[in-house]
């Protein structure tokens, strides 16, 4: 949609910069209790970092695919690409599972993006 980008808001904390780790290329598998990234599987999106200070985009992915689990085995498998640690408030909960959404092209903005507001995602502001 010509004028129209949209953010999905990724929290970040010192000890978890998600955001950061994923326009940077490192994470690439985005772990949700929902399947609330649903609508976006195969499109371009931005990072829009939260949890630390005022929400910006700070990059942009294509979310290409998704999985889901309740088994902490199969979760940990994929540790590498998601980066939740065992102990983090992003862990797998047996009884709900995780949907494990895949991201490639990951790239950083040189200067991030003032968005709206929004739960899950946010229109960018240009």
């Amino acid at each position: 949609m010509a004028g129209r980008f949209l953010g999905i808001n990724v929290r970040s904390t010192i000890g978890e910069p998600f955001a950061d780790l994923i326009v940077d290329g490192f994470k690439t598998i985005e772990t949700r209790e929902s399947d609330s990234l649903h609508p976006y599987v195969g499109e371009r999106i931005a990072i829009v970092r939260t949890g630390m200070g005022k929400a910006f985009a700070i990059g942009a992915v294509t979310i290409t695919g998704f999985g889901w689990t309740n088994s902490e085995s199969i979760f940990n498998t994929y540790k590498d690409m998601h980066m939740v640690e065992k102990g983090s408030p992003f862990y797998i909960k047996q009884s709900i599972g995780k949907y494990m959404y895949f991201l490639e092209n990951a790239v950083r903005y040189k200067t991030p993006v003032a968005v709206g507001r929004g739960i899950v995602a946010r229109q960018l502001i240009y």
